[in-house]
């Protein structure tokens, strides 16, 4: 029997005007697009009040207040990815300073399109350069806004550059590191044919389209596809 849950494959981030993606570390939790084997328990919470608790939850660790409106919207925009919607709530406690609305969650996720940000960074990430172009300009074409796009990017590079040459146990190094062992074992599979110099390249890469999708640049479509060349290709853009 075909399932009856909507597909929610979106996940967006940060607005403009806000500061730089890389101008202070997102919180450790942030970049949790991880597949659910990483995260135990993450069976258990696969009903609609389930999915509510859960979110509620990772806001009130965060000593965050969400309106019950939006804490509804917010579940309903991820109701078919648990990781999503963890990530999801980790974006809004790292980006919004006040409550959190219906409108901000709106603002954020409502235009949800097919193609996440995350799977984006994904698939550049992982060296398929083609993929990565086609998703991107996917995601451009329903409604992505490139703010959040970039900031997808950031995250994980972000804990890929935090994880990159330390050869402790994943629980000995998520415990200094102040993250989920899920988080180091995921940074380490998205590290595979990586070096110091391609990821500080890419890193580069991100920061520079972060500033041109806020207005540094007249174009931000050209600074997302350059950086995504950057990072699927491992190389310099145009070589």
């Amino acid at each position: 029997m075909r399932s009856s849950r909507r597909r929610c494959p979106t996940s967006t981030t940060r607005k403009r005007g806000r500061r730089s993606s890389f101008a202070t570390p997102a919180p450790a939790c942030a970049a949790r697009s991880f597949s659910t084997r990483f995260a135990p328990g993450t069976a258990a919470v696969s009903r609609s009040p389930a999915r509510v608790d859960f979110a509620a939850g990772e806001f009130r660790a965060a000593k965050k207040r969400i309106a019950p409106p939006a804490l509804r919207a917010l579940v309903s925009a991820f109701a078919d990815d648990l990781t999503e919607l963890a990530a999801a709530c980790q974006q809004l406690i790292g980006d919004v300073e006040d409550d959190i609305s219906e409108e901000i969650v709106t603002k954020y996720y409502g235009g949800r399109v097919e193609v996440s940000a995350f799977v984006v960074a994904d698939t550049a990430i992982a060296g398929r350069y083609g993929e990565a172009l086609i998703a991107l300009r996917h995601a451009l074409s329903s409604g992505a806004d490139p703010v959040p796009m970039v900031a997808a990017f950031a995250m994980k590079l972000r804990t890929m550059a935090r994880v990159a040459g330390n050869r402790e146990p994943s629980r000995q190094l998520a415990q200094r590191l102040g993250m989920k062992d899920w988080q180091v074992d995921r940074a380490r599979r998205d590290l595979a044919g990586w070096n110091e110099r391609s990821l500080g390249m890419a890193i580069q890469a991100t920061a520079r389209a972060d500033g041109e999708v806020k207005g540094a640049a007249r174009d931000p479509i050209f600074a997302l596809e350059r950086m995504v060349t950057v990072i699927a290709t491992r190389q310099p853009f145009g070589e």
